[in-house]
């Protein structure tokens, strides 16, 4: 029964008594009013009978005061108790335990409520509990995996490395001793393939040390017009040769920036080396510089034979390779690949735009102020 209903039944019931009083001695007096009897004591009887009435309904006024008082500590007390176990439950954090309420009415309802509440909370945090067992597992696991790739990147490093250092320096020797053909010839050449194997053990080695989080930068304040400059003049002869055409646009003075020189060299390299690759006899290949708001600009453009938009999509994934490069160009496919993890290590972007048959242009942003290096708390020629 709910506290609404008793109370409405504890008011009537005693209105209905007093009204039951009233009429019972109403009609008593009535009756007793036809007999004869001396005035004095009808005046008594009257006086009596009103007292009695006065009585009567005091003594139920005062039952139903404190009938409802009684009623109302009664809900006060159970409020308190429930109070007091949901304070209990919060501070103690066991949504395990449940709240006691007796009763049907409207607070063992509300008590019935909050149990299902902590009912769906107790299972939603065995749920998370769960999940996060599984992902310390996991995260054990991929650890493990991590160490045993940065073991397995510094054999790779050792064993590859190890054997093309003496080879490099043996060729060389031999290129400044031998000068007759065609003996010259074969050293050249054994000295091209060490170097191109070198390359790609390089770009193989700094790949996978990127993805173990062993790539690092020695960050320094550059100024990259002399460096944009140098490899602009390294590849002419080059292109040159491939009956190319190579250019430098950029402003006087272009800002300092925050970047490790060599990896910034590194990037520009593999852009333009892409660009001379696939771009034909009689092409043109600008290499451009600029400032934007808080980034270097750095843009290479060339008027090859374009992209689909299906090609630049995978582009830069590790190892892959358009068909026509693949046909017409050694390489593993590292190299935008590399320069990707090489610029996002700096805090820039890099991107390409190309449309088939009008050419592309590779892009990367750098930051002039190496914020995301600052709050590691890198300094100037440090590594981060």
């Amino acid at each position: 029964m709910t506290l609404r209903k008793k109370t409405l039944i504890i008011i009537s019931a005693t209105f209905l008594g007093l009204i039951l009083i009233f009429f019972l001695i109403s009609e008593n007096t009535l009756l007793g009013g036809n007999v004869d009897m001396p005035r004095d004591i009808y005046e008594q009887r009257q006086t009596i009978v009103a007292y009695l009435l006065l009585t009567l309904v005091g003594v139920s006024l005062v039952f139903s005061v404190v009938t409802i008082l009684l009623l109302e500590k009664q809900i006060l007390s159970r409020l308190s108790h429930l109070s007091k176990n949901i304070l209990s439950i919060a501070t103690s954090g066991d949504i395990s335990r449940r709240v006691s309420v007796t009763g049907e009415d409207e607070l063992s309802i509300l008590g019935g409520t909050i149990n299902g509440m902590l009912a769906a909370l107790q299972e939603s945090e065995d749920w998370l509990r769960e999940l996060y067992n599984k992902e310390k597992e996991l995260r054990h696991e991929l650890e493990v995996e991590i160490d045993k790739r940065v073991e397995f990147t510094r054999a790779l490093v050792h064993e590859l490395k190890t054997p093309i250092t003496p080879v490099l320096a043996a060729t060389e020797l031999l290129l400044d001793e031998i000068k007759e053909e065609p003996l010259r010839g074969l050293v050249e050449s054994i000295d091209r393939g060490a170097s191109n194997l070198n390359r790609r053990i390089d770009e193989l080695l700094d790949l996978a040390r990127g993805e173990v989080g062993m790539l690092r930068l020695n960050v320094q304040a550059i100024d990259p017009a002399p460096l944009l400059q140098e490899i602009v003049s390294n590849v002419i002869p080059l292109a040159s040769h491939n009956g190319q055409s190579v250019s430098l646009e950029m402003p006087s003075p272009l800002p300092h920036v925050w970047a490790d020189e060599e990896r910034l060299r590194q990037v520009v390299m593999n852009l333009v080396n892409n660009a001379l690759k696939f771009t034909p006899e009689g092409g043109e290949i600008t290499l451009s510089a600029r400032e934007d708001g808080a980034n270097l600009i750095v843009e290479v453009h060339d008027t090859g034979r374009g992209m689909s938009a299906e090609e630049q999509e995978r582009l830069i994934e590790p190892y892959y390779q358009s068909e026509s490069g693949r046909e017409r160009f050694s390489g593993l496919g590292l190299g935008l690949a590399l320069s990707k993890k090489l610029v996002e290590l700096h805090g820039g972007q890099i991107w390409v735009k190309s449309q088939k048959g009008k050419g592309s242009t590779f892009g990367f942003s750098v930051p002039l102020e190496a914020t995301s290096q600052r709050e590691e708390g890198i300094e100037p020629g440090g590594v981060s």
